[in-house]
């Protein structure tokens, strides 16, 4: 058994490779976040964050995408403008929640970490997006 182990090693070395390259990140990953002060919510938490604390949401999707359809209350933010610190009304309350919804959950933790840098306190992530949001079967606004 070893030996064979030994073997499969030494006969696939880019295999091997990728495996441990992609370890390295998914752990590297998953302490980050895990220290990270952005909290990650399922759609059913979002809901209750909006109904009880009266949370901003921050769609970062395209304007087009949005308009289809977006959280009750969302507010329509260029991810470029986020980055850029161009943040203009939402910047009034550094200490009310602030949920950010991308398309499927991938840049939201960036963006939220921005957040927490340039002062927000209580900063929120959509786990998977709108599209989590969707399959909840939770309703959407459209314009």
């Amino acid at each position: 058994m070893e030996l064979d182990f030994l073997t499969f090693v030494l006969n696939h070395p880019v295999l091997i490779a990728v495996f441990l390259i992609s370890a390295y990140f998914v752990i590297v990953n998953t302490i980050k976040m895990k220290l990270s002060k952005v909290k990650m919510l399922n759609p059913a938490e979002v809901s209750l964050l909006i109904n009880r604390e009266n949370a901003l949401v921050l769609d970062l999707r395209p304007r087009a995408e949005y308009d289809l359809g977006h959280v009750t209350s969302a507010v329509s933010a260029i991810e470029t403008d986020l980055e850029k610190d161009n943040l203009g009304e939402i910047a009034k309350d550094h200490n009310k929640p602030v949920i950010v919804i991308d398309k499927d959950g991938t840049r939201t933790y960036e963006l939220g970490e921005h957040l927490v840098k340039n002062g927000f306190t209580q900063v929120y992530a959509l786990r998977g997006g709108i599209f989590s949001w969707q399959q909840s079967n939770l309703p959407l606004v459209k314009k």
